[in-house]
């Protein structure tokens, strides 16, 4: 998945966050940090709605891979599982 995709995605996500979450208070992350680097939960969803409408199954370790990219050095991403409970 390329910058371009990436971008994409979070604005597919971002449009229906707009409509249907919002006023549910749910929150949203930002696509960058500061230093223009990707914000670890923003990731995460693009990762789990890459395919939207369509879902599919996704393993940590595929998880994990992909945020390798980003993040080399990060062990064992569990953004997934926390995103829900503690995010909205």
């Amino acid at each position: 998945m390329n910058d371009k995709e990436i971008r994409k995605i979070y604005s597919i996500i971002e449009d229906y966050h707009k409509e249907y979450l919002i006023k549910h208070g749910v929150k949203l992350p930002k696509l960058f940090n500061k230093d223009g680097s990707y914000v670890k939960d923003a990731l995460v969803l693009i990762y789990l709605a890459r395919f939207y409408p369509n879902t599919v199954s996704v393993v940590k370790d595929e998880l994990t891979g992909f945020m390798r990219r980003f993040y080399p050095n990060i062990n064992d991403v569990q953004q997934a599982r926390h995103l829900g409970a503690q995010k909205g």
